[in-house]
């Protein structure tokens, strides 16, 4: 490697470009160097460290997202194995313009037909697009925060809270399937109405209509007859 290419080499490295001083170091050793333009070798540098890097990225936002079923796919999310989709609506979640729209999305449908999976297929998703995500389930959450709610110091309460509030992607599952007192429907609403004074959207599975209002994306999911 002459002085230039060390230069180069020493520069990516110091970059924190690990993936692409390596693939830099190979391609300036190979015989086939002369085929590639500028921009073509530029782009067989760079897209190894691309890749790596958005790999990274999804397995950390997976991990912080604390779901449980990181195995769920979006390909799965079509009418079939007992579940009946909306394959329009599906579509029209899986752009993710909802979120760009700050627009909440709800679910609904009887247990079994397949709503804590797309509920998850699509967290995952999320975390692929490099959305900062939380999966949680409706009874924890409620039942976390009236915990420290409880608490003489309500200074992890109010942490904690606004460390929901300010989750960009917010998936709640099992979304009031439990009756709470008027202490916990304070907190839910409290939580979301500091979500909506940010524009957050939430993603909500439910076993009846979620929510209101014409902006919000709402789908109804059934289960096959057998």
């Amino acid at each position: 490697m002459n002085n230039t290419n060390s230069d180069i080499y020493e520069m990516l490295d110091t970059l924190s470009l690990p993936v692409a001083a390596q693939r830099f170091s190979e391609l300036t050793h190979s015989p086939e160097l002369v085929n590639y333009t500028a921009f073509q070798f530029i782009r067989e540098v760079l897209e190894p460290q691309y890749i790596e890097t958005l790999n990274r990225r999804f397995e950390t936002n997976l991990r912080l997202s604390s779901l449980i079923n990181k195995g769920a796919l979006v390909e799965n999310l079509k009418t079939g194995n007992g579940r009946i989709y909306n394959d329009a609506t599906v579509q029209q979640v899986l752009e993710f313009h909802f979120a760009e729209n700050r627009q909440n999305v709800g679910i609904y449908g009887v247990t079994g037909a397949g709503k804590s999976y797309f509920l998850s297929a699509c967290c995952v998703e999320a975390c692929r697009r490099n959305y900062r995500c939380k999966f949680v389930d409706y009874s924890d959450l409620l039942d976390e925060l009236i915990v420290l709610n409880r608490q003489k110091d309500l200074n992890r309460y109010r942490k904690r809270i606004k460390y929901y509030a300010r989750i960009q992607l917010l998936f709640i599952d099992d979304f009031a399937i439990s009756r709470y007192s008027e202490e916990g429907i304070k907190i839910l609403y409290h939580l979301l109405k500091l979500r909506d004074d940010l524009e957050l959207p939430q993603f909500l599975a439910a076993n009846t209509h979620p929510m209101s209002g014409e902006s919000n994306l709402v789908m109804r999911m059934n289960a096959m007859e057998s």
